[in-house]
């Protein structure tokens, strides 16, 4: 492996395989248990990052879908008010409280 140039090792997926092959052969038993650890920790680390990862951006949506929600409800609260539609039917048919349309 010393004689392959550095250029091709950097650049070959092959090469690169092959040369950690022959690193793990070269370790001693010990050696071994602990680089075999500490990849298995980081493999746990990149599952639970990943996952928590999904569960933020499905909680991101969920909150987006919510807010434009509530706010197309304001909207069309704010347009029946114009319109002048008595409150408690643009309550019953936004389901916004009675506070939230007064203050529209």
């Amino acid at each position: 492996m010393s004689r392959i140039p550095k250029q091709m090792l950097e650049y070959s997926a092959f090469l690169k395989k092959l040369k950690s092959t022959v690193e793990l052969q070269k370790m001693t038993a010990q050696e071994r248990l602990i680089y075999e650890l500490q990849i298995g920790a980081e493999r746990d680390f990149y599952i639970c990052w990943d996952e928590q990862y999904e569960k933020g951006v499905e909680k991101g949506i969920e909150e987006g879908e919510a807010n434009g929600k509530a706010k197309e409800q304001r909207l069309i609260a704010t347009n029946l008010k114009k319109s002048g539609i008595d409150l408690q039917t643009i309550v019953s048919c936004t389901g916004l409280s009675l506070e939230e349309v007064e203050k529209l």
